[in-house]
């Protein structure tokens, strides 16, 4: 059993998909994700992994999120246009 994580895992893949926003995937360097984060690299790898994971768990996240929006189901009853007859 290893010992408790001293940052708060959601906050950090926040703030690393602030710099993946940013800098897309190849411009993110590891130093500017974990100087984001506000961990160092033995943390980052420990708690997710390498960047291509990272960037996994970051997608995920935002697909759970600010992305879920465009697959929830309208509310209320459906609106449909017809032509008179």
């Amino acid at each position: 059993m290893g010992r408790p994580r001293d940052f708060n895992v959601d906050e950090a893949l926040d703030r690393a998909l602030a710099v993946f926003w940013r800098k897309g995937y190849e411009g993110a360097s590891l130093s500017d994700l974990t100087r984001a984060m506000r961990i160092n690299r033995p943390s980052l790898y420990a708690a997710f992994g390498n960047k291509e994971a990272l960037f996994r768990k970051v997608l995920d996240r935002y697909a759970e999120g600010p992305a879920a929006y465009f697959h929830r189901p309208a509310h209320g009853p459906a609106v449909t246009a017809r032509l008179p007859e």
